[in-house]
């Protein structure tokens, strides 16, 4: 990959690398350990990954030892910014351009959606991938993307990128292989001959796109056969119980690292597993992979990070942090929190969040993590359950779309799994922020927005959510767009109004950035960020006000009024400054509608 495994200094086989290497075999021989020529294929791999090792440049070796012993993405002060880069700089150099108004937000890693070469024609967002050697030509080239990430580096900020490891485009050279015959590679799928196969295996699958894509398999005329396809017809999913499979994603993995990538957002991590009577999600071998990837990229990249893209139960994404003894995912997202304050705006009831932020403590210590209001994907309410009824769920969603007379809302509904309907939309269109004639709309977006900076974890901004973009209704006009409902909430960056609102003018959008910013600089600034740690709810006998605490010896502690109308926090008679608004007082706090409030303890 254009230089990313050349040659450099060797670089010594330590104490932790070979401790890192017997984690990934011991991993790696409960998955294929009875495969036959399993050592072969080990110490193939193995040259494979100390070789990404030897080639891993000065620069970023020197990165890795800089990293602090816990990993860059658990300090408090970090905060990230996820966007595609055509949407937001049009291509990497234009990115590149653009990273001092990252910096001046207090962004400290940029989660750079796929960038990949991608599928011809539909490739739902460059999630079909048609090869991890090379970018999509569209955005520049393999060196253009270098030179981003080295500025990046240099400005403070890590680049995470999307490493799309469940399935591959149907024009991937793999899967051209395959169709045109090969053996070797039809292996690399999953593909099956009789129609019965095929149904035994439906009867126990939920279907991803229940209503844009139904089913979980496609025929396929020059396989002569039905091939996996969990996502997107041209989607292939790829078969891990081939052990030549997992090399050939851990080569993709070690080169992205090499280039200069802090990290990876895994796709789709719950489904690289099937086994027969089964749902295959989250199967035990998932971890094993999972843990096997951790532990070689501590061999090879160790500053570089995993983060799991498991959006499901709470009780089914912690399994991805891995233990202490066998780490897996650094980073997972919150989704149930997410889901849960979106139920808590929706329903004018503090409740659902409330209750995710207690279930998600159970963070394993080694984990972290990330939170955040909207990203490109939809709101999917599913993740709350058991902790929040199915009946709650669907209500909240139905009340954040454009279809409810009373709601400030304009989502729309894109499919509906088991009654509950997931949304799409921009977070400024589902609040009322892109609205001039409401009111309340940007005190709606903050109070999301506070509550997620404000959390155990890691924030991340979306991009345009910082100067209140509303839905992008184009797209309906884009004959490549048009059938894919989640590009309304995937609009092109407003460059006149980001800027001038980066300066403190365009009106609410200016107010808007200068409050994220201002999150974002507390966050490096005050001790009660210093660590991370869960957080812990706070009873003030408000009805619809979430609070909660966290910090050592100065305490931070949070309010956010989830109702329309003004309510009172009690905290007895100790005295308060609000790090927001700098008002100072002493016992009940007054909370205005959608009313937020930091408050440092000072008493």
């Amino acid at each position: 990959m254009d230089g990313a495994l050349a040659e450099t200094s060797p670089a010594p086989v330590d104490q932790a690398a070979g401790e890192a290497w017997a984690r990934a075999t011991e991993a790696l021989s409960a998955l294929y350990g009875r495969t036959p020529g399993f050592e072969s294929w080990l110490g193939d791999l193995r040259s494979l990954v100390f070789d990404a090792r030897r080639a891993r440049s000065p620069e970023l070796r020197a990165w890795d030892a800089a990293n602090p012993p816990e990993g860059w993405w658990r300090q408090g002060q970090t905060v990230g910014y996820s966007t595609y880069v055509d949407r937001f700089g049009g291509t990497f150099a234009g990115v590149e351009h653009r990273l001092d108004y990252l910096s001046d937000l207090g962004v400290t890693y940029l989660h750079l959606l796929p960038f990949m070469k991608p599928r011809a024609g539909e490739s739902d967002g460059g999630y079909a991938v048609a090869d991890f050697e090379d970018v999509n030509p569209e955005l520049g080239d393999l060196g253009q993307l270098k030179s981003l990430l080295g500025a990046a580096r240099r400005a403070g900020v890590q680049v995470v990128a999307d490493l799309v490891c469940n399935h591959v485009a149907d024009d991937h050279h793999w899967a051209l292989a395959a169709r045109q015959g090969d053996p070797r590679f039809r292996e690399f799928f999953h593909v099956f001959e009789s129609r019965e196969t095929v149904d035994a295996w439906e009867a126990h699958l939920q279907d991803v796109f229940p209503d844009s894509a139904p089913g979980s398999f496609t025929w396929s005329d020059e396989l002569g056969a039905w091939v996996w396809t969990s996502f997107y017809p041209y989607q292939w999913d790829l078969n891990y119980a081939e052990p030549r499979v997992f090399t050939a994603m851990t080569s993709a993995l070690l080169n992205l690292a090499n280039l200069g990538l802090g990290g990876f957002r895994l796709d789709s991590t719950g489904f690289l597993w099937k086994r027969a009577g089964t749902a295959c999600r989250n199967l035990p071998e998932v971890h094993l992979i999972l843990a096997a990837w951790r532990a070689i990229l501590d061999v090879a990249a160790p500053g570089v990070v995993l983060k799991a893209e498991a959006i499901d139960r709470l009780e089914e994404v912690l399994p991805f942090f891995g233990d202490e003894a066998m780490p897996e995912c650094d980073l997972a997202y919150a989704n149930g929190v997410m889901a849960g304050a979106w139920t808590s705006l929706a329903l004018a009831d503090a409740e659902p969040v409330r209750r995710m932020i207690e279930a998600g403590a159970a963070r394993p210590a080694h984990g972290a993590w990330v939170n955040y209001v909207r990203c490109h994907d939809d709101v999917i309410f599913s993740g709350l359950t058991p902790h929040v009824s199915t009946e709650l769920q669907a209500r909240a969603a139905t009340a954040l779309t454009r279809t409810s007379p009373a709601t400030f809302g304009k989502g729309e509904v894109f499919q509906v799994f088991a009654g509950v309907p997931s949304i799409n939309g921009m977070a400024a269109s589902l609040t009322g922020a892109d609205d001039a004639a409401d009111p309340d709309g940007a005190a709606r977006l903050l109070l999301l927005y506070g509550v997620c900076f404000a959390l155990d974890g890691a924030p991340v901004v979306f991009m345009g959510d910082e100067v209140a973009l509303g839905n992008d209704e184009t797209y309906r006009d884009d004959p490549a767009r048009a059938a894919e409902g989640r590009w309304l909430g995937r609009p092109a960056m407003d460059w006149a109004k980001a800027e001038i609102a980066r300066k403190g003018g365009a009106g609410r959008a200016g107010e808007i950035f200068a409050a994220i910013r201002r999150f974002a600089a507390l966050r490096a600034s005050h001790t009660a960020f210093e660590a991370l740690g869960p957080v812990k709810i706070l009873d003030v006998e408000a009805n619809g006000v979430l609070a909660f605490e966290r910090g050592g010896d100065v305490r931070l502690v949070l309010l956010a009024n989830f109702k329309g109308e003004p309510a009172v926090a009690r905290f007895g008679a100790e005295s308060w400054a609000d790090l927001i608004s700098g008002e100072a007082g002493t016992g009940p706090v007054a909370l205005d509608p959608w009313g937020l409030r930091w408050l440092e303890r000072t008493a």
